[in-house]
């Protein structure tokens, strides 16, 4: 009986094996795709073919003939002949989702086609991981229709509790464009530092920047205003869109100690702006108007949560600011300074983005809504507010894979499968509302990660979030179990480690 058990296992597993190869090893999973016996052989007389006169699309042919040069040491020629054998890239109006993308590989030609430049790069990515090496560097053959599930498919590092190069940052860029994730939420200020170069306030990098003497690398320093430009040009490059946070009311403390007159007169607290101080107001509408000017972003992300309860109550400027605007407490205190800081903001027509705290009662006009509690998301899309699910249940990383005694026990144990299991439109929202989902972010918040152990907080796990986030919402983890244990190889070719132990 036991032999017998044995076998059939055995079979099982071939079984499965032989199901589970007929499809491509590609992480997220495209929409459709149909596998082909024959393959296109890459060499030396290979072509990247594409418009004459479309620069972008020249430029994305330069990046992809760069990247398989250094996969492959081949030195493939770009071409503006169609009748050429080789790699097309074209746009394709026919193709009416937003950014997606078709790849056909036959043994003569590769065709990607986009419906816009995210299209065709997003193609390209898809080539990179599909690329394999026999005898000689080839493409297998198939048939792939591919678009994103949600426009918005974020990854958030925290470079304020423990600092990053930018070196570093730019490979984090490359590994995002790889999994087809769009938006870099850039986490640059929080208590423990100031990690953004101001001109207009000095103060904030002289001692803001450097407020921990143990780890003078990775907890002092910031970015200077060229290298942060150097960022945003590598992102755009790769269509990525950077999101910059600013903390407030709290998490503030390394402004707080650069600029201690933003304080309460009480000195309760030392992280929080005094919101009955006009003097912060003036502060942060100066400093946004530095950070929009250096970042131009679409959208900025302004905080809101965790304000530290009991220092307002006890500040006699911020009770005075209560009666003077007729505010019921605090909580409407910080709607009210919320909303002053958000309108600002708004006029320069620029979008906020914002931590789901008190939107029961209401948040400023147009901002969206980041949901990190279980439930927040729901409520937001319920009241009709755009949302961005980051639950933290699913999508915090820095959370632990297993049970560890050196993570705090307030942190859940997230591993692959429950990362996978994450939907960020919830079953139970009405369909009505599902248009408010703009979709999620996974967070890496790193007091206890330095920048070489970012690596194995990500990996395998944001294999499954990007998957999450892009793919259709049906699910299977052992096949993308199996593509997971595919990619690993290439993963660890362009510098990332897995978490050893992670399934």
């Amino acid at each position: 009986m036991k032999k017998i058990l044995v076998l059939l296992t055995f079979l099982f597993v071939i079984i499965i094996e032989n199901i589970y190869s007929q499809e491509l090893n590609i992480i997220p999973k495209p929409v459709n795709q149909v596998t082909l016996t024959e393959r296109f052989n890459l060499n030396d007389e290979c072509r990247v073919i594409i418009q004459k006169d479309n620069k972008e699309v020249k430029r994305l042919a330069e990046y992809l003939k760069s990247d398989f040069e250094k996969r492959t040491g081949l030195k493939l020629k770009i071409d503006y002949d169609k009748k050429s054998k080789g790699i097309q890239l074209k746009l394709d109006t026919s193709i009416k989702e937003t950014d997606g993308y078709k790849l056909a590989v036959g043994s003569d030609n590769i065709i990607v086609s986009g419906n816009n430049y995210k299209g065709i790069l997003y193609g390209i990515q898809t080539m990179k991981m599909i690329l394999s090496h026999d005898k000689e560097f080839y493409l297998p053959g198939c048939r792939i229709t591919d678009y994103p599930r949600y426009p918005h498919r974020g990854f958030m590092l925290d470079a304020s509790r423990h600092f990053q190069s930018i070196g570093f940052v730019k490979k984090v860029l490359d590994m995002m464009a790889l999994l087809k994730l769009n938006v870099f939420h850039w986490h640059l200020i929080d208590d423990e530092g100031w990690r953004i170069e101001s001109k207009k306030y000095p103060k904030l990098n002289e001692i803001g920047s450097y407020r921990d003497s143990l780890y003078a690398v990775e907890r002092n320093g910031y970015y200077s205003q060229a290298e942060i430009k150097e960022v945003l040009k590598y992102a755009g490059e790769r269509y990525i869109k950077v999101i910059p946070e600013v903390e407030m009311p709290g998490h503030s403390r390394s402004v707080m100690a650069s600029y201690p007159e933003l304080l309460c007169p009480t000195g309760e607290g030392g992280k929080t702006y005094c919101a009955g101080n006009l003097k912060s107001y003036e502060f942060l509408k100066n400093v946004i108007t530095e950070i929009l000017d250096l970042f131009k972003p679409e959208i900025i992300h302004v905080g809101g949560d965790e304000r530290p309860k009991g220092v307002w109550e006890k500040c006699p400027d911020c009770k005075q600011m209560i009666i003077d605007k007729n505010l019921a407490n605090e909580d409407m205190l910080q709607n009210y300074f919320m909303k002053e800081i958000c309108d600002f903001i708004s006029k320069k027509g620029v979008k906020t983005f914002a931590w789901a705290e008190n939107i029961k009662d209401g948040i400023p006009k147009n901002q969206i809504v980041e949901g990190w509690h279980p439930g927040e998301s729901w409520e937001a899309a319920n009241r009709g507010y755009y949302t961005v699910n980051a639950d933290n249940w699913f999508t915090y990383f820095d959370y632990p894979s297993y049970p560890r005694n050196d993570r705090p026990d307030w942190m859940r144990v997230l591993n692959l499968e429950t990362a996978y299991s994450f939907n960020p439109t919830p079953d139970s929202l009405q369909e009505s509302q599902h248009k408010f989902i703009l979709g999620s972010e996974c967070a890496l918040w790193t007091e206890l990660v330095l920048e070489n152990d970012v690596q194995y907080q990500l990996f395998p796990r944001i294999l499954a979030f990007s998957e999450v986030v892009w793919s259709l919402p049906e699910k299977n983890y052992e096949q993308f179990l199996y593509r997971v244990k595919k990619v690993k190889p290439y993963i660890n070719s362009i510098g990332f480690e897995f978490e050893k132990g992670a399934w």
